[in-house]
């Protein structure tokens, strides 16, 4: 199994800029999914423990510009909160994820939750979470430069593992969804120097975790909003498996739009390979316990940020499709 897992590259591109440093998220995000896999499939996470050259962070936070790094006072508390909730979804397994048909309101009241509270506490991270998203989504929109380097690491990463002749998966989260939408646009289109090359290699699997792509707001940042009447040239069509997660009360991903805009037509203009049964799937309504962190000016610790990357990572839908492609079980 070591040999053709090593044949395989797992990529993440983070949401917003203001992040530990790379190390420190690197390990923080790799150590969620891992446990996520772990969970159903622990030889296969034992593997990956030994592997870490599957794993690669497109990491852009340090562009921005007066970027400071998350202390290691607030690191070690991010991680004991993303302990917490790998224990929540390895105690109770596949119940962590609301199941098609059932009420929401029970779900979460089986966990001691009401659910209006809940939702009025992760309202409560609105502004912070918006203001931080406001902030970079403009700079990714006003200024060029920064842009192209917000988008380098994920452009970089891609043609390493191409090169290497690896099958890749790319995981985003909230902005990084869109910069990697940018990316992939890119190498499905461009036949400038460094992308021309790549038109026929793909991506397995892309994955959304949090994003905003269902904003038309966002939509118009893209390079793809040139196209909007040109059929394939306004869509990815290097990708053959795309799957949108979307948490409950997640203020940036809240538009449930993702198979009208995206999936629909991309499977009319054929963009899937011809085996399309769950090619693309639109997972909302997710169940997402992270707690805000506690520390200086926030000691409320009882409120939850659902848009936060860590209760996206231990999803089990999101472990068993990347068993599925770490296995070579994709069909």
């Amino acid at each position: 199994m070591t040999e053709k897992l090593a044949q395989k590259r797992i990529i993440y591109v983070h949401g917003l800029g203001s992040k530990p440093p790379l190390a420190v998220s690197h390990d923080l995000w790799r150590h969620a999914l891992t446990e996520n896999i772990r969970v159903v499939n622990p030889l296969l996470a034992a593997e990956l423990d030994h592997l870490p050259e599957v794993f690669e962070s497109a990491y852009w936070a340090d562009v921005i510009p007066h970027h400071i790094p998350d202390t290691a006072d607030y690191c070690r508390k991010l991680r004991v909160q993303v302990e917490r909730v790998i224990a929540e979804r390895r105690d109770i397994r596949d119940a962590f994820h609301v199941g098609l048909g059932e009420k929401l309101g029970g779900f979460f009241q089986d966990r001691g939750l009401d659910l209006v509270k809940l939702i009025a506490g992760a309202l409560a991270v609105k502004d912070d979470v918006m203001t931080g998203f406001l902030r970079e989504t403009e700079l990714y929109a006003e200024d060029q430069y920064i842009s192209d380097q917000m988008r380098a690491p994920l452009e970089q990463a891609l043609r390493r593992a191409w090169n290497e002749g690896r099958d890749v998966a790319v995981l985003t989260h909230s902005m990084g969804s869109f910069i990697a939408y940018d990316v992939l646009w890119r190498f499905s289109h461009r036949q400038t120097d460094g992308f021309a090359a790549y038109r026929n290699r793909r991506v397995q699997m892309f994955v959304t975790l949090g994003s905003p792509l269902g904003d038309s707001s966002v939509r118009d940042l893209l390079f793809a909003r040139h196209h909007a009447r040109h059929g394939m040239r306004q869509f990815l069509t290097n990708i053959d498996f795309w799957h949108n997660y979307a948490c409950l009360g997640d203020v940036v991903a809240h538009q449930k739009n993702f198979a009208e805009i995206f999936f629909a037509p991309m499977r009319e203009l054929g963009l899937f390979p011809r085996r399309k049964r769950f090619r693309s799937i639109d997972y909302a309504d997710l169940h997402n316990p992270f707690e805000v962190v506690s520390h200086r000016g926030n000691r409320n610790r009882n409120r939850r940020n659902p848009h936060k990357s860590f209760g996206y990572l231990v999803q089990p839908r999101l472990g068993t499709w990347i068993e599925d492609f770490l296995l070579g079980r994709l069909r």
